[in-house]
Formats: C-alpha cells, structure tokens, sequence
C-alpha cells in the first residue's frame, strides 16, 4: 500500500475506507493517516479496540517513524520509507509506503495472532493479488489469489478447495503473504466468500 504524500490515508471496516479490514474486531472508521509538515501522522479516529504502535494503543495522533508496527485489528503492518517494491513506483509515490520488513512481503504472521478467515476476507475485499502461504505442526499449504479471487490451492497432497478447507482448520503456525504469483492451473471455481461461508457450514455440522 503506497500513500501519497498530502492525501489522507483511512482504514476500517467499511468499503468506503482506502484499506478495508472486514473485521468485527475493526471500527467502520477506524483510524487514518494524514500529513503535518510533510510528515505522516496516524490518528486513531476513536475506535472501539484501538490503534497500536509497536504494540501501544496510541492517544490521538502519533507521529510516524520509519520501522513503525502498526496493528489495526487482526491487520498487521509496518511503515517503511523505503518501500521495496519503489523501483516500480512513480517517484511521487515511492517515498512513503505501509510494508512488512521482510523483503517483497506484503503480510506476514502467526495464526494464533491473526485469524485465517479474517485475513482472507481483507484479501478480498482489497481485490489483492499474490500467494498465501501457509505453514505449521498440523501441515502447511498455500492459496493463490488474483484480484481477490481465490485461482489455485493445495495443502500437502489436497489440491483445489478442499485444500482451502484443510488450510483453514490450521490454528497454529505462521503466514505470509507475497504479491508475487507463480504460474499454476485453476482449480478453485468459488468466491473467498463461498469458500469461508462453507467451511463455517462444516464446522456447525461438525
């Protein structure tokens, strides 16, 4: 996620928002980042949980550094100044972007941290494109998806959406997210939605 200097920056849960978290862990508006001085400010805009800072709930506004950890809800993310991805950026929109320090990853995590559900539904409804990996005791496994959509899956020897169900029953272990996708065949015909809708039918049923 770039931000473009001058332009306010909002998250939350609603649509309306520059980066949507469909979490009911996330306010509708939860926080936003504006500039002061040429200087990104993130202001909590009041939300029910909180924003975090390198792991402090922040008062109002707080200036922000190179190498910040912001969490918003399950989201995590950190503000880097030097973007990795900035060689295929404009030059006006290179100088200030939301990333995780590893190199070329855009989300990166623990399970017990971060819901699996949740973080498919912010894949979605951001339309992301990139590969979800996966990894833990219980097995480990990836999920590629374009423009939110859900293109391709496997979990050890389970391909398709199967896999997709197998991944999500994974509560411990780690994740992370890359925009970069690898050239497979299709085979997941359901939405991120369908998908999560039917895996919580399995789990009612038992």
């Amino acid at each position: 996620m770039v931000l473009r200097p001058g332009k306010p920056f909002s998250i939350g849960r609603s649509k309306e928002r520059d980066l949507t978290i469909p979490s009911q862990r996330v306010s509708r508006q939860h926080a936003e980042i504006v500039w002061k001085q040429g200087r990104a400010v993130l202001r909590d805009l009041g939300s029910q949980n909180g924003t975090l800072v390198n792991g402090k709930r922040i008062k109002g506004e707080h200036s922000l550094r190179d190498g910040d950890e912001l969490e918003f809800g399950p989201f995590l993310c950190t503000f880097s100044t030097r973007p990795p991805t900035s060689a295929r950026l404009p030059e006006a929109e290179a100088s200030n972007a939301l990333t995780q320090p590893m190199q070329g990853d855009a989300m990166a995590g623990r399970l017990d941290q971060i819901n699996l559900p949740e973080l498919l539904q912010t894949l979605e409804f951001n339309g992301k494109t990139g590969t979800l990996e996966v990894f833990g005791p219980a097995g480990e496994g990836m999920i590629v998806v374009q423009e939110g959509r859900p293109t391709y899956a496997e979990a050890g020897a389970v391909r398709g959406e199967e896999a997709v169900y197998a991944l999500l029953g994974l509560t411990r272990g780690q994740f992370s997210f890359s925009p970069e996708v690898c050239e497979t065949s299709r085979n997941v015909a359901k939405t991120m939605s369908g998908l999560l809708m039917e895996a919580a039918r399995r789990a009612d049923e038992g």
